[in-house]
This record gives C-alpha cells, sequence and structure tokens, in this order.
C-alpha cells in the first residue's frame, strides 16, 4: 500500500514543484511505482514529466474533485517518459476550490477517497498542492502520512510556514496527526555553520530556523542552484540534467532520509 507525501505552503516561490517533482522522480529511479497528483494552477508538475500543457479539464485533477465526478482518478492518470505516473493539474484549479466550497460535508476527503481506489498499485504517492490555504490543500493533507513544507531562509518564508503549520495543527481534530516536516529549500550552504557567510544576517536565520522548527526541521537542505531552474527549462529533472551535482546528491539525501526511510 502506498505511502502518501504532501507537499505544501502558505505561500508562493519556496521551491514547492521543483522539489516535489524532483523527489518523486529521484524516488521512481530506485525502483519504486510512484504517482505525483499535481493540484496546482501552474501546472509545474504536469509539464515536466508531460512534456505538454493545455490538457482538456476533464483528463485533469478537475474531472474529480467534485461532488458528482466526471471521471474516478484511475481514468486521469499518465505514464510519463521520466518512469512515473501523473494525474495532471490545470491552469483553473481556481474552479476545483469553487465546486469543493460548495459542498456541505465531506468536501475535505474528496482526494482522499480517490487516492484509496488506487492505493495497491503503487508504492509511493507525491501530492503538489497550492500555495494557498483552502480546500484543495485540506483534500491534500486529508490522505498524506507526511507534509514537507519548503521554506527559504528568510522571515517572510518563516512566518508563512508557520501559519502553514499552525493551519495543519488545527486540523488535526478532524483529519488525525499528521508527520510535519520543514525542509529549508533553495539555500546556498555558504550560510550554514562553517560557511563563510554564517555570521551574517542570513546566515543568523539559519540558526533562528532551527530555533522556530526544533524537531520538525529536516536535516537535509536543499541548495540554490541554477541548474535546477536550467533543467526544468530544458523539460529534464535534475537527475537527468546532471545528476552528479551537489544539488542531484541533496535530492538524493532528502529522498533516502525522508521518504524512503519510513
Amino acid at each position: 500500500m502506498a505511502r502518501v507525501f504532501a507537499f505544501t505552503n502558505n505561500k508562493g516561490g519556496t521551491g514547492k514543484s521543483t522539489l516535489c517533482s524532483n523527489s518523486a522522480h529521484c524516488t521512481a529511479q530506485t525502483g519504486a511505482k510512484v504517482l505525483l497528483i499535481d493540484m496546482t494552477s501552474q501546472t509545474t508538475s504536469s509539464t515536466l514529466f508531460l512534456g505538454k500543457s493545455g490538457l482538456d479539464e476533464s483528463d485533469t485533477v478537475l474531472a474529480f474533485l467534485k461532488k458528482r465526478p466526471d471521471k474516478h482518478i484511475e481514468e486521469t492518470i499518465f505514464e510519463s517518459q521520466k518512469g512515473l505516473d501523473i494525474v495532471p493539474s490545470h491552469v483553473s484549479m481556481a474552479e476545483a476550490v469553487t465546486q469543493l466550497s460548495g459542498m456541505q460535508m465531506g468536501k475535505e476527503g474528496v482526494l482522499r477517497r480517490e487516492i484509496e481506489r488506487i492505493l495497491d498499485l503503487y508504492d509511493y504517492i507525491f501530492i503538489d498542492s497550492p500555495g494557498d490555504l483552502n480546500e484543495l490543500t485540506a483534500n491534500a493533507l486529508v490522505p498524506a502520512d507526511k507534509v514537507f513544507i519548503p521554506t527559504r531562509l528568510n522571515r517572510t518564508d518563516f512566518q508563512c510556514t508557520e501559519t502553514t503549520i499552525r493551519f495543519i495543527k488545527e486540523a488535526e481534530d478532524y483529519i488525525g496527526v499528521r508527520k510535519i516536516r520543514v525542509v529549508l529549500n533553495m539555500l546556498d550552504d555558504r550560510y550554514l555553520p562553517g560557511g563563510i557567510w554564517t555570521n551574517s544576517h542570513t546566515g543568523e536565520l539559519y540558526t533562528q530556523a532551527q530555533s522556530m522548527f526544533a524537531d520538525v526541521l529536516s536535516s537535509v537542505t536543499v541548495p540554490d542552484s541554477a541548474d535546477m531552474r536550467t533543467a526544468f527549462d530544458r523539460g529534464l529533472t535534475i537527475m537527468e540534467y546532471r545528476p552528479t551535482e551537489v544539488v542531484a546528491k541533496r535530492i538524493q539525501d532528502f529522498v533516502k532520509c525522508e521518504v524512503l526511510c519510513d
């Protein structure tokens, strides 16, 4: 039965989709059967793994994120040439929020009920959720065994990360306890202890992050990398583009420590 991971944050620009998609691909390279569910209007993961955008709504998550689904999840799964499956999103994901908001009961569990139909087909399921705390995010949290919250090393991101953690904690009475891991993402290693910028203002924020997030902070940090951005521009994951670079090695460490370990 699959383990389910949700990637979320109440803020855009934290590298959430990039971390989710590259981690999913790295996990698939271990031989695991992986599904990625894209729930973002940016369709980042969908474009990366399918090499196209502009799919009809009926072929995306919009087909089943509603009271009366047009299709079920198994009918919207695409096989990527990169070795994993994907349920694509659509630029009109706001329509899903509207559809879910109109439901009087059970709206937070729509995605979970769909995932239960295909749990036995996969080893791992990754959910790329939107950068808003809305009905879509709630749907991503309900089926998740573990929630990853990528954040950059700045106070604004920290505040949004705290808001996201609070949102998850407040939902525990309804969905149960979720494992949470905050991931310092897009981080220049020179700000880390021992780096040349350790004592700078930004370097001191690393120490603050350790204090603020304490036992939920992942031990793996993911460095900022032009290679990651260039890879996406070329329709590639970092493991395809530069598998020997530091950022690729760190993604492997993240998968080993946070995905495959449980």
